[in-house]
């Protein structure tokens, strides 16, 4: 199964990524939020609807994302990634869009206390969603935080001054969890593939820069690599 990753879309059409979809098999897109610059919420409907035209996609509201995003993203043919896990296949993907605040003022931005409380309540949800699920193998399991904030002292989280302005509520939870990954975005200087302990965190940066996270598995194994398209 291959996964493309992408983030920080900020309105642009890209013709390059759609090309690539077009010629390369992709199971499922996951996109990390920021999928308008502050608006049009059409853009955001038709862009969404036409991955989906094309392959299976879930996706959360980033911080420059205006009100009326997370409800497009439900009535798009995309999947609602926020404050929800999502199964695909063997993957519980764990999504919360927005941001730790930001000096900008942003439309979606939440503080460290009350991200760290959703995320872990989105967690303890977890049981049930394996349950509802018997057969599911619980040890091939794949979990994967899908943030649009990037965990604090991170390689996804370095702006260009070196200063890290990630979320200490992310970084906490994948502390305290055992994720497989960590798809981020936000900060766009920072496109990078690094761990946090066990856990391997990608951001692939702003999306008309050409670059997405491709995440290949075979049952319980998998492999994560910047792509150019």
């Amino acid at each position: 199964m291959k996964i493309i990753h992408i983030s920080d879309v900020h309105s642009d059409e890209n013709e390059n990524f759609l090309k690539y979809l077009d010629e390369n098999e992709i199971d499922l897109v996951l996109i990390s939020g920021d999928i308008t610059d502050f608006g049009p919420q059409e853009f955001a409907d038709n862009f969404l609807n036409n991955l989906a035209s094309k392959t299976s996609v879930i996706a959360i509201h980033g911080n420059c994302d205006i009100e009326a995003i997370p409800k497009t993203i439900e009535n798009s043919k995309a999947i609602s990634g926020h404050d929800k896990i999502n199964l695909f296949k063997n993957i519980l993907i764990y999504g919360f869009g927005g941001s730790n605040p930001t000096p900008f003022a942003t439309p979606f931005e939440i503080n460290e206390e009350d991200l760290y409380n959703s995320l872990n309540n989105l967690i303890n949800y977890e049981n049930v969603i394996i349950e509802e699920n018997k057969s599911i193998n619980k040890d091939n399991i794949i979990k994967i935080l899908l943030t649009h904030a990037p965990p604090f002292e991170s390689e996804a989280d370095k702006i260009l001054s070196g200063d890290h302005v990630g979320s200490k509520a992310v970084r906490d939870i994948l502390n305290e969890n055992d994720f497989d990954l960590n798809l981020c975005g936000h900060i766009h200087e920072a496109k990078s593939i690094s761990k946090l302990n066990n856990t391997i965190v990608a951001n692939p940066g702003m999306f008309k820069d050409n670059h997405g996270i491709l995440i290949e598995t075979d049952d319980d194994n998998f492999n994560v690599e910047i792509v150019k398209f």
